[in-house]
């Protein structure tokens, strides 16, 4: 696990958690490529966004995979570096899933290493905590509110939409005190919210916790996922929005 810090000056900003793209999966179509480059062309527009990427950006197919390699782009790793190179300013860090993690098991090679050192952004690993200061104070280097979120791939079943977001609570049992929770893998597009009660300086502090499914761009008609018996999602990525005002600390999720 590692932390990871931003620094926004604006009233308010933004933070897109993009993954399970599978670049080089036959999944990965034109209705799914379309969709990201909307996401990135909205962010490229939005100086006070920035990208988290969530782990599966490739498809890495081999002859044990769930996926066929003969059925895959072979183009994926340039693909890929080419797609998001325009955006880099924005992307604040990457963390792997279990897709990159298949060449790390097989061969001791994780793609997302050398795709990030291209790209000049931060690889973290397995996971992050992601420190968001938003609202600059006039001639101050102090901030008006701070942000903890933390991210993860995640592992395990998302067969039903309660279930993925199931996995995305079980990351509480990692770490705590944090304003909200995503994971990826489950293909699901879904947020839940949660109040817990903390103790304060002289009183007893309510606060928001946010749990979200941070999606995938894969076409489900003709995919792995259709034959598997699995539920077509939403494609797509949240947008997390943080103010940055005195007195107003708060989260929202778009879907």
């Amino acid at each position: 696990m590692k932390l990871v810090s931003v620094e926004v000056p604006d009233n308010h900003a933004y933070l897109l958690p993009i993954g399970d793209i599978h670049f080089g999966d036959k999944a990965f179509g034109k209705v799914g490529k379309q969709k990201l480059q909307g996401y990135l062309a909205w962010v490229k527009a939005n100086k006070n966004a920035r990208i988290f990427l969530m782990g599966d950006l490739l498809n890495v197919a081999s002859r044990h995979s769930k996926t066929s390699p003969f059925d895959s782009n072979t183009d994926e790793y340039q693909d890929i570096v080419k797609f998001f190179e325009p955006f880099k300013s924005q992307i604040i860090g990457g963390i792997s899933g279990n897709h990159e993690d298949r060449m790390t098991d097989m061969f001791g090679f994780n793609p997302l290493i050398p795709f990030c050192a291209v790209l000049g952004i931060p690889f973290l690993g397995f996971s992050a905590v992601i420190r968001f200061r938003v609202g600059k104070k006039p001639k101050q280097d102090e901030y008006y509110q701070t942000y903890y979120l933390y991210a993860h791939h995640t592992t395990g079943g998302g067969g039903t939409l309660g279930g993925a977001l199931n996995r995305k609570v079980k990351l509480q049992e990692l770490v705590q005190g944090v304003d909200a929770y995503m994971g990826g893998h489950t293909h699901q597009l879904a947020v839940g919210f949660r109040s817990v009660f903390s103790p304060g300086t002289n009183e007893i502090v309510e606060r928001k916790i946010a749990y979200i499914d941070t999606g995938s761009f894969l076409d489900w008609q003709g995919s792995y996922a259709e034959a598997k018996q699995m539920p077509p999602g939403k494609l797509g990525a949240p947008r997390i929005r943080l103010s940055g005002t005195r007195h107003h600390h708060d989260l929202h999720v778009s879907l």
